[in-house]
């Protein structure tokens, strides 16, 4: 029903590109999250802590190896220029991954990698590579207005990898069966995307133009200059924080950390997700046209604040009580965890389907100083707080609280802040 009445709200043509997106992202979510309960009892909160490193370390390279041009294809006005950018995307990315790779074989032949093993790296390089294809792919298909294929590589992702995760358990492959049936995952769902790669450029290769292409690059330099520094605070953050709760604390405490987190992120990879990339799509047509973004926005933010009150409510109150019963009692403390993040990750919930604003705008600079103060805030008390209180439990949850309170502040202001230039630039188009 909450579903239903967000599509009412949203207008029938941006509801039906959704429709088919959310079908994908949620069968392909709910295989993940029905399995859960099982593989929290097949594998250790340490071992998925392991994971959890294994996917932010592919998401940090996979996030910055395009230079964030891949980001820009919905923009341009032309199919042949965008396919300019989707060429550039991919060639860009090559030669990060080659640079990435000679840093990881001199970690491992200097042992500088620490507790890992080099199939460790080998499947991060792979698993990285894979995702990039998936991300180019699918802001091309974005473009196109094809999400039929977005919504089928989700599923495959999600149905081969926790298949292979819980067969894997049996095998006990421990830590690296759950590695290896993510980054398998990650191949499969790529596939579709790769495929489609010699189609793409049968059709549009004569566009191809090293003067265009260095007109699109210095046309969209924010992407580069200012999304991608962006991008690299966030992932950034993401690893330092993850870092910083192996050394201090433990590896069972960042998978209780972690498990917690991607279970309070169920509603924005359910609906944000692709609410945001129809968003994107939409709302940089109307921003060609003159029109206003306003109604679009007002609907999808009220909506989705009207969507959340309730799964955020729930675990607020009920969190470690729910986490006991559904994924077993040592993941308990995971969900005195998402009793403390809830209202954080409700507003993230809130503001992710409109955070291609900046990117519509051009207000990467804005949004590049506000992500550069949120880095700040969730980085310095997992630094600080153990060197000043001790590396016990209590201290990380003390450190977690003290994040996820000033962090759903600093949300608020973000939101507020980015409806105001909105606001301001439809009022503009408006009297022009």
């Amino acid at each position: 029903m909450a579903i239903e009445r967000i599509r009412q709200l949203l207008g029938s043509d941006f509801s039906k590109s959704l429709s088919v997106l959310l079908s994908g992202t949620i069968i392909a979510q709910a295989v993940g999250y029905l399995i859960a309960p099982i593989l929290t009892r097949l594998y250790s909160t340490a071992e998925m802590g392991e994971l959890g490193l294994y996917m932010r370390l592919t998401g940090f390279i996979s996030a910055i190896a395009t230079l964030r041009y891949e980001a820009a294809l919905p923009l341009p006005k032309l199919d042949g220029h965008s396919y300019l950018l989707y060429r550039l995307s991919y060639r860009i990315s090559f030669i990060v991954l080659m640079i990435t790779s000679l840093v990881f074989v001199f970690m491992c032949a200097t042992n500088f990698g620490g507790k890992f093993d080099w199939w460790f790296y080998a499947l991060t390089i792979l698993g990285a590579a894979s995702i990039i294809v998936v991300n180019i792919g699918t802001n091309w298909s974005v473009r196109v207005g094809q999400y039929g294929i977005i919504s089928r590589q989700k599923i495959t992702n999600s149905a081969i990898s926790n298949a292979l995760r819980w067969g894997f358990a049996y095998l006990h492959l421990s830590t690296f069966g759950l590695i290896l049936a993510t980054f398998i995952g990650h191949i499969l769902s790529a596939l579709e995307f790769a495929f489609s790669f010699g189609k793409i450029h049968e059709k549009f290769n004569k566009f191809i133009s090293k003067k265009k292409t260095a007109v699109l690059m210095r046309n969209h330099k924010e992407f580069p200059t200012i999304s991608l520094p962006h991008v690299f605070v966030d992932n950034a953050r993401e690893m330092l924080i993850a870092t910083f709760i192996f050394s201090y604390f433990s590896d069972s405490i960042y998978g209780s950390y972690n498990h917690s987190y991607t279970m309070l992120r169920l509603p924005l990879t359910l609906i944000g997700v692709s609410l945001g990339q129809v968003f994107y799509n939409r709302a940089s047509e109307l921003h060609h046209q003159g029109k206003s973004m306003m109604p679009m926005i007002n609907k999808m933010l009220i909506g989705i604040a009207l969507f959340s009150l309730i799964p955020f409510g729930i675990l607020f109150f009920y969190g470690e009580f729910l986490f006991a019963f559904v994924f077993g009692k040592e993941w308990g403390l995971a969900g005195s965890y998402s009793e403390t993040m809830s209202i954080w990750l409700m507003l993230n919930f809130i503001f992710s389907p409109i955070s291609a604003l900046p990117l519509i705008l051009r207000k990467q600079k804005v949004f590049f100083f506000m992500g550069i103060v949120s880095s700040l805030i969730l980085v310095i008390p997992f630094w600080y707080f153990p060197w000043q209180y001790g590396r016990t439990p209590e201290v990380f949850h003390l450190c977690l609280q003290v994040v996820s309170y000033v962090q759903a502040a600093w949300l608020l202001v973000t939101i507020i802040i980015f409806y105001t230039y909105a606001l301001r630039a439809s009022q503009a188009k408006i009297r022009s």
